[in-house]
């Protein structure tokens, strides 16, 4: 599985603009921020993306208002957003399991947690808290179907989804994504979660 800088460093050395990269930011950037807003995140909070890539959904997010860090393990993901966006956002190279940035008021994961070998979710889910503000939120896009491929990105049922989730969050919001880029259509749904108090 990918779960070292190296293995997604070669993803990009060998691919330039990989496949899962939209060239620009998700639509569900939009949708997420109406969800959340009315739900605590508020306007102009810090918000960090975990596993950033070459940062569009970071700099939508900054265009919006948004203090935001853009982090990724990979170096040349990290190298290719500041080509891309320059330093209109934070970017850090780190690991998301072992960083000590933060805390942030808001997660936006999009295809980040996917992109984790399966038997790291709980570790992940707790990496999201620990990254964390006392109730801060964790805005996700998530794939219920991969169409049959082996991952990354890897799918999960909204249901497994909820309850890995209530370890440490309670579910203000679990649906189908309304907006998807037409490649992922049908195939996305949407956290929201707060984090518990301790």
């Amino acid at each position: 599985m990918t779960t070292h800088p190296d293995d997604w460093n070669r993803l990009y050395q060998d691919e330039g603009r990989p496949g899962w990269d939209m060239d620009g930011a998700t639509p569900l950037v939009a949708e997420l921020l109406d969800l959340a807003l009315p739900r605590g995140l508020k306007a102009g909070g810090e918000i960090v993306v975990p596993g950033c890539g070459y940062g569009h959904d970071a700099a939508e997010l900054e265009a919006r208002g948004f203090a935001v860090t853009g982090l990724d393990f990979a170096p040349l993901a990290i190298q290719g957003a500041r080509q891309r966006y320059g330093d209109r956002v934070a970017w850090s190279l780190a690991d998301w399991f072992t960083t000590h940035l933060g805390p942030w008021h808001a997660i936006f994961d999009h295809t980040c947690f996917v992109a984790m070998d399966p038997a790291r979710r709980p570790a992940y889910v707790d990496a999201c808290a620990a990254h964390l503000n006392p109730n801060g939120l964790w805005l996700a896009v998530l794939f219920h179907d991969v169409k049959g491929r082996p991952g990354p990105p890897h799918a999960i049922a909204m249901e497994d989804m909820r309850r890995l989730a209530e370890a440490r969050f309670e579910v203000l919001h679990l649906a189908e994504a309304a907006s998807s880029h037409p490649r992922r259509a049908g195939r996305e749904f949407l956290l929201v979660a707060r984090r518990r108090s301790e």
